[in-house]
């Protein structure tokens, strides 16, 4: 069986638009993520070392991302590390005098790092002034941080380390108060855990004797097969678009080249091709005024003809007059009457 050139053009057409199509969308999908488009205003700040900041973590006001870290760098005359960060216009006016920025490095993972703008306390601050874009934001571990929050205008945080164990230890005494489903919260929890636990062993145990994993299995050995084509698809797929690639370069190097048709004209007839365009105007314009003269005087030729037509009419009835008069019938000669050919077979 043969296939259809221009149904397999057709499909790898689908296929590379398809492609252009979901990398336009990935593209705008990253964009939008990292807040390409998004109004911003920058400012700077300083800290003591660059833990956490390989990922550009976000910034935080009350549990809402106000911005991000945009950039970092060493100063080595310093030795401090100094840092770019944007804030979302919308909450830009949250970025007051005496506002500090609090970095929480996780407990588990140095290389994350989570900021929050803090804002300072109203009865200490009489009234929020708003810094102006590329100001300085102080940390809260800094000299300048440490003097807001000796003056009382900013509230120092806790340490997460020490509010974890809190935790833990408010958990424990929980468990020690409290030993029976009933009465407990958190035992109430466990027993409906253990319940939970029960009642997906029957559900394994009913799953296990029907035909769901067979199909299951089944499912995923096709999944399998799917999965080692891909390559193959992938790679169709990128000689497509290679071919979409050339064939777009082919056009554009086309374009380029017909751009100015007039000067490609005049190219190939060597400039002679105007000067006869103007001489076939010109002779067209010559002909255009005859034709008009010729249409002014044609009420003149119609009165001519006419009249020519009534002196045809008057000379014919005059001979006719003459041969019908009895004196001069006899002298006019009458013609011989012609026998015609005569044919042989």
């Amino acid at each position: 069986m043969q296939h259809s050139v221009n149904k397999t053009n057709n499909i790898v057409l689908v296929f590379g638009i398809a492609g252009i199509l979901m990398l336009l969308i990935l593209t705008s999908m990253i964009l939008v993520n990292n807040h390409t488009f998004a109004d911003k205003t920058y400012y700077k700040t300083v800290l003591q070392d660059a833990s956490g900041l390989s990922a550009l973590p976000a910034i935080y006001f009350k549990g809402l991302k106000v911005g991000r870290i945009d950039g970092f760098r060493l100063n080595h005359d310093t030795n401090l590390i100094e840092v770019d960060l944007w804030i979302f216009q919308e909450y830009q006016n949250k970025v007051v005098e005496y506002a500090v920025l609090a970095g929480e490095q996780h407990p588990i993972f140095d290389d994350v790092t989570t900021f929050e703008l803090i804002l300072p306390d109203k009865k200490r601050v009489d009234s929020y002034i708003q810094l102006a874009p590329n100001s300085f934001i102080p940390h809260i571990n800094s000299e300048l941080g440490k003097s807001y929050v000796e003056q009382g205008a900013i509230a120092q945080k806790g340490d997460d380390i020490e509010s974890i164990l809190a935790s833990i230890n408010q958990l424990l005494q929980n468990f020690q108060k409290e030993d029976n489903p009933e009465a407990g919260a958190i035992f109430r929890v466990l027993d409906r855990v253990a319940k939970i636990s029960d009642n997906l062993m029957v559900v394994s145990e009913e799953v296990r004797s029907s035909d769901l994993l067979p199909d299951a299995e089944r499912t995923l050995a096709q999944s399998q097969q799917i999965l080692e084509q891909m390559p193959e698809v992938l790679a169709q797929i990128n000689t497509t678009l290679l071919t979409t690639e050339r064939l777009m370069g082919q056009a554009g190097t086309t374009l380029n080249n017909y751009a100015y048709p007039a000067e490609i004209v005049g190219d190939i007839t060597e400039g002679q091709l105007p000067i006869v365009l103007n001489n076939l105007n010109e002779s067209l314009t010559v002909m255009q005024t005859m034709l008009k003269e010729v249409h002014s005087e044609r009420e003149q030729f119609a009165i001519a003809i006419h009249s020519m037509q009534q002196v045809l009419d008057k000379m014919d009835k005059t001979l006719q007059a003459l041969n019908n008069h009895p004196i001069l019938k006899d002298g006019i000669e009458k013609q011989p009457q012609t026998t015609g050919i005569e044919m042989h077979d």
